[in-house]
């Protein structure tokens, strides 16, 4: 079997990225048609192999109901399984979970919809989005197509084979502790996690900490920012600056504190070390000032959110009735989910101290960027794991063990609602990807994404959809 694939051989679209696609439509080139016949003849010949697709609505795509002029109108997408879609189940990655097809769209889809974008079906995500790979039970594993031996990581791992193997150009995602990012890492894509607020329903919403945010996986950086400015067309949250349309990269220098120490104080591994420092260096030849440093966190907020996450667990487990309705059944639950949810009654007189320290962290987090415009870290500890290293059949123990060595930098953001873009500025020596991460403060969405511009701009990014292609084979 080949090690890698992509389907920008196949169909009218070429390497086109969502903008172009939407340019090429309004000017009658192609047609909306067109592009989606094309997205779904490369999703027959792809998915098979990569098993990125839950559910498809080929023969009837949802689109927006009133018309109206929208910047991607006519251009081919998925949402992701964890977010309804009328007409189709939301199965969450569970076998828990009833195939019952929702009655109507969730407001988030709704704005997806806005922007113009056509849904051909949902993509693959981890069981209720719980781990950073996509190996599940109900779906069984999404491959890579950069080396098909390799995770997409998760839990939006779906749209992120989707989008790098050329089937879409983007793809709707969701991040509650790095499953944006993480795939983006993994896929060598383009993946901001916006502020909090800034997408119109949030499934943690009502907890104490809210925690997730809806955006998209893309190939380009203008891509990102054009979504999110769309979007907000449809929404934008008062509170929270408009990101507004990105047509220039950042013009003032900012002030970056890089850091690759894990919040254990642990190195990550040399190449996403050296990835990571070579990244802060090229913000360097920019012209922004640059500093090292140790890594700000503690391993105290990651055990918080550990114990948090352990919270949310157990209350879908213990009352997924309500959430998933009456034909939800807990005992087909995954090893990891079950023992996650009886990991909280265990720890739950320490969790409320665990919350409050959690809201305190945010000051904290805040006052960093008293001293920075921008911190800059790796987004993962160490490369892109094989299939099988997130495995449902795994110990609960050895999962925690791995998910602990593996993501250290991303959950942060998650808790204080900040905005952080993962951008494909490495790769490793057997050839995956290698992502860095940009985070801000609150509110700096537009900031990260001008930077993110101009690294792009100034060819600081890996092209992954020319890498992808090349004949080359990819080391094992």
């Amino acid at each position: 079997m080949k090690q890698k694939m992509h389907a920008f051989d196949i169909g009218i679209l070429g390497t086109m990225d969502a903008t172009e696609i939407a340019e090429q439509i309004k000017k009658g080139a192609i047609s909306s048609k067109e592009a989606v016949h094309c997205v779904i003849e490369r999703a027959q010949a792809l998915n098979p192999t990569l098993n990125a697709i839950v559910t498809d609505c080929f023969e009837k795509p949802v689109v927006q109901k009133e018309e109206k002029d929208a910047y991607f109108k006519g251009v081919p997408t998925f949402i992701k399984d964890l977010t309804h879609v009328e007409g189709l189940p939301t199965l969450h990655g569970s076998l828990g979970v009833p195939a019952v097809p929702q009655k109507k769209n969730e407001k988030n889809t709704q704005q997806v919809l806005s922007t113009g974008c056509v849904v051909l079906g949902k993509s693959s995500t981890s069981e209720f989005g719980l781990l950073p790979a996509v190996e599940t039970l109900q779906q069984g594993t999404t491959l890579n197509p950069i080396h098909l031996s390799y995770s997409t990581g998760g839990s939006s791992g779906g749209a992120g084979a989707l989008v790098a193997s050329g089937i879409v150009p983007f793809a709707h995602a969701a991040d509650g502790g790095g499953s944006i990012r993480i795939p983006a890492a993994c896929c060598g894509l383009v993946g901001l996690k916006p502020s909090r607020g800034r997408d119109m329903e949030s499934p943690t919403s009502m907890l104490p900490i809210d925690i997730v945010c809806q955006g998209i996986v893309s190939r380009t950086v203008r891509d990102s920012a054009n979504y999110y400015a769309a979007a907000e067309t449809y929404y934008a949250n008062p509170q929270l600056p408009k990101i507004g349309w990105i047509d220039r990269p950042l013009q003032k220098r900012l002030k970056i504190g890089v850091f690759t120490e894990t919040p254990t104080q642990i190195k990550s591994h040399p190449e996403v070390d050296d990835v990571t420092l070579s990244a802060g260096r090229f913000c360097e030849s920019l012209g922004h000032q640059v500093e090292l440093i140790s890594n700000p966190f503690t391993q105290e907020t990651k055990i918080d959110f550990l114990a948090y996450w352990s919270f949310i667990t157990y209350m879908l487990y213990r009352f997924g009735k309500v959430s998933y309705g009456i034909g939800f059944n807990n005992s087909k639950l995954e090893v990891f989910t079950t023992q996650m949810a009886k990991v909280y009654p265990k720890v739950m007189f320490s969790t409320a101290k665990s919350i409050k320290r959690l809201k305190k962290f945010t000051n904290y987090y805040n006052s960093l960027y008293d001293q920075y415009d921008v911190l800059l870290s790796p987004v993962l500890s160490h490369p892109v794991p094989e299939i099988g290293y997130f495995s449902p059949e795994n110990n609960f123990f050895a999962s925690i063990e791995k998910l602990s060595q593996y993501v250290n930098y991303t959950t942060f953001q998650n808790v204080t609602g900040a905005p952080a873009i993962s951008l494909p500025m490495g790769q490793c020596k057997n050839g995956l990807p290698l992502g860095v991460q940009l985070a801000g403060k609150l509110g700096d969405d537009r900031q990260l994404l001008e930077l993110a511009w101009e690294i792009e701009e100034k060819g600081g990014l890996m092209d992954w959809t020319k890498i992808i292609q090349a004949n080359h084979s990819i080391k094992s």
